[in-house]
């Protein structure tokens, strides 16, 4: 899909649209086996991993696709299309490893080069972690919740407030206190199979906890300023612009998704008690028509916001906090766009849409707990309303 900014193509010789689009029935085919294992079946992670997918948004240098963002979109929203779970949990992996970038290089290549399996899970806000500055590196520990795509993992990422001398260290020039994120290996890791929700049943976004333990620092990052050290302009949007990513692509899809089946239910003969189909109601065909149009734009404006930051920063701009906020606002709007679209298609398609198994009824659930994300919160707006209002 075309966007405001011409990006150059990855020079890959496998193209991620066309591999996941691939993936669509093996993706279906697998969805409930991971719905009732809580995490990614064992097909579909060798799928991921043999595809490249893991690899989407890792360097060229370390052997991964470093594809454009309106590649990244399209790939995350075709397959939350065919899976909200599948979707959220390839996103999640991918996003998260794509942090690689952030690492000393050798720290980097050694979690993924040459390993297809290689790929990372984690929650990096600092809330439930410390890390204490020792030489060389902190010594490191913390309790983590939402680890989406850890069952697989083979590192764990974490998020910690940073402690000098026992003292937590000074914030800064913002403001905010330094905020630290690293990697551990998997082993190391203690983790809680913990995960029983409404929907997105299928993500493993299990609970975790690292053990004290100390961590070089090739292998930490500032989360606030974090630098790269590996890889093209598009890791210079940061470790939260680059999350947004994923949420604003997983969001398009299942939105889609949901609109493609309610015209399937309406086209196979839906009515209403006295009235005519509901194919042949103008109220029905009105509102489809405006959902189909708000997600239409919701799409282009993921694809026009994403594409303007790495156009902004490609120029060797800094990443503004005005640039950062115009992403994270335009994820929050995809997500309200595609909520609505969801309950519009769930709310037309009658008895069908209670029964199980029903496609709009999964994607009512997983909409209604990936909607909850702390991310795509309304506070987006106002903070992106406030760097206009200076």
């Amino acid at each position: 899909m075309p966007n405001a900014v011409v990006q150059e193509a990855p020079t890959t010789a496998r193209d991620p649209r066309a591999i996941a689009r691939g993936l669509r029935p093996l993706v279906e085919s697998e969805a409930e086996r991971s719905d009732q294992s809580l995490t990614l079946s064992a097909p579909l992670v060798e799928a991921f991993a043999e595809s490249g997918l893991f690899h989407l948004m890792v360097p060229r240098e370390f052997g991964g696709a470093e594809a454009d963002t309106d590649t990244i979109l399209d790939v995350f929203a075709d397959l939350a299309w065919a899976d909200g779970s599948v979707g959220w949990s390839l996103m999640a992996n991918a996003s998260s490893t794509s942090y690689v970038s952030f690492l000393a290089p050798e720290a980097g290549a050694a979690m993924v080069r040459g390993n297809p399996l290689g790929c990372s899970a984690g929650m990096y806000a600092p809330l439930g972690g410390q890390a204490h500055k020792e030489g060389g590196g902190f010594r490191v520990s913390g309790n983590y919740s939402f680890g989406s795509g850890c069952a697989h993992a083979t590192h764990f990422g974490g998020g910690a407030f940073e402690f000098h001398d026992g003292q937590m260290a000074p914030p800064d020039e913002t403001g905010f206190p330094a905020m630290l994120c690293y990697y551990v290996p998997r082993e190391k890791v203690e983790i809680r199979s913990n995960w029983d929700t409404l929907g997105l049943r299928g993500t493993g976004s299990f609970d975790y906890s690292v053990p004290e333990q100390f961590v070089e620092e090739g292998w930490t990052f500032p989360l606030l300023h974090a630098e790269v050290h590996t890889g093209g302009p598009l890791f210079h949007l940061g470790p939260i612009a680059l999350a947004g990513l994923g949420h604003a692509g997983w969001a398009i899809g299942l939105g889609l998704r949901a609109l493609d089946e309610i015209e399937g239910v309406v086209k196979g003969g839906r009515m209403r008690l006295g009235q005519t189909m509901l194919k042949d109601q103008q109220v029905f065909q009105r509102e489809l028509g405006v959902q189909r149009q708000a997600m239409r734009a919701a799409e282009l404006l993921a694809h026009d916001s994403f594409g303007r930051a790495v156009d902004h920063v490609s120029r060797g701009n800094p990443l503004t906090k005005a640039v950062l906020d115009d992403t994270r606002a335009a994820t929050s709007w995809v997500t309200r766009v595609a909520e609505e679209a969801v309950l519009f298609a769930y709310r037309n398609s009658g008895s069908g849409g209670l029964r199980n198994p029903s496609r709009i009824q999964q994607c009512l659930r997983d909409m209604m707990t990936g909607s909850r994300h702390v991310f795509v919160d309304d506070k987006n707006f106002e903070d992106a309303a406030q760097a206009r209002l200076g």
